[in-house]
């Protein structure tokens, strides 16, 4: 293999300083009729796609939260009505299904079960209530091993925090009981607003 000697020089411009040197290197020759390969053609990266789906949005909740979990061999559940004109008025069940292996008994609030509304890019559009007057009234459930009860009816009009009707779209009603230190995991259900 031939070398090519290089001699790289370094010319300082400064008064009374003059011409420096630097070392010489020895470089390796490529073998006759090779060529140095083109750089790489920069890539343009390919764009992120800035829609997200709905389910993939972290959402921000306003129910609150307790400090134990009610046991995992419990379900809840919302069931009513999948379709709703905005701004008429709509209840939903929120059930509970004992899937333990024995009786379950909770004394709760009449107003325990909490919701808000999501639409459909995850934003809660109905906030949980702050300032609503609950009764002091007990209520007693009892579910034997298999059954499902329901805890309390939600009601919701159609209409966001502000008292307004929504659009017509894909809205999710997300419920929990806390009772004290103790809750349930959300229940959902999706509704249409016509």
């Amino acid at each position: 293999m031939k070398n090519v000697f290089l001699v790289v020089g370094l010319l300082v411009g400064s008064a009374g300083l003059g011409s420096a040197q630097t070392s010489v290197l020895n470089i390796p020759a490529l073998p006759q009729g090779v060529s140095v390969p083109p750089a790489p053609t920069p890539t343009t990266p390919k764009p992120v796609n800035p829609v997200v789906p709905a389910t993939d949005l972290p959402t921000v909740t306003t129910l609150p939260t307790g400090k134990t979990p009610l046991a995992a061999q419990y379900s809840v559940a919302l069931s009513g009505p999948s379709s709703v004109q905005a701004g008429e008025a709509n209840t939903w069940s929120f059930n509970i299904t004992n899937n333990g292996p024995s009786p379950l008994h909770l004394e709760y609030g009449a107003c325990d079960v909490r919701f808000e509304v999501l639409n459909a890019a995850g934003q809660v559009v109905r906030a949980d209530p702050k300032n609503s007057i609950c009764t002091m009234q007990l209520v007693i459930l009892d579910a034997a091993t298999g059954e499902t009860q329901e805890v309390q009816k939600i009601r919701w009009e159609g209409k966001d925090s502000s008292g307004q009707p929504v659009p017509a779209g894909t809205y999710t009603i997300r419920a929990k009981m806390i009772d004290g230190d103790m809750f349930t995991v959300p229940a959902t259900i999706q509704v249409t607003v016509n």
